[in-house]
């Protein structure tokens, strides 16, 4: 369905990145029911760490649910980079789904390509702003694919996605490549 081989290229991981990946996918897989373990056929339509890595490059739309004040789900698309392991979502410090972080971090984060790839992973999100450490490799890398929210209306940030379990299915694991060192 559309499907075009990827590409080997170099990634930004390091080699501790991919490490820290892999064993959240390997707890994931661990820790997962019986039915998602079945329905997603883990561990053998599970990418690895090196594997996602390769494949989950330039910009990306992923969706994201949060939590209103009154316990109430929201999820919509939104841009992301997948930068050292780790997604990262360009928004503004006003926007509604900053305000919910900010104040119930726990968020759930999937990315899709029709049936043939999942990534569905549930944590929570910290707020990066532009005083934060990461942010400018952050904001490069982002302005590699799209406009940096620093050239949106408002206060530009990035929300980073951080993981408690981290759930992949490809419908054929095997065609996607490991990078390119």
């Amino acid at each position: 369905m559309g499907w075009e081989p990827a590409i080997l290229r170099a990634v930004r991981e390091t080699g501790a990145d991919l490490e820290r990946l892999q064993t959240l996918i390997d707890t994931s897989i661990e820790g997962a029911s019986a039915f998602l373990r079945s329905s997603f056929g883990m561990p053998t339509h599970s990418l690895a760490a090196a594997q996602l890595a390769a494949h989950l490059q330039g910009a990306l739309v992923v969706s994201l649910a949060t939590v209103t004040a009154r316990g109430e789900p929201r999820v919509a698309p939104i841009n992301a980079i997948f930068l050292r392991g780790q997604f990262y979502l360009p928004t503004v410090a006003e926007a509604a789904r900053a305000k919910h972080l900010s104040r119930r971090p726990s968020a759930s984060l999937a990315y899709y390509e029709a049936t043939s790839l999942a990534v569905i992973a549930h944590g929570s999100a910290v707020i990066i702003g532009a005083d934060h450490a990461d942010f400018a490799e952050i904001d490069s890398t982002q302005a590699e694919h799209a406009q940096s929210p620093r050239e949106w209306h408002g206060t530009g940030v990035y929300l980073l996605f951080k993981p408690a379990s981290l759930y992949t299915y490809a419908e054929e694991p095997d065609r996607y490549p490991r990078a390119a060192a």
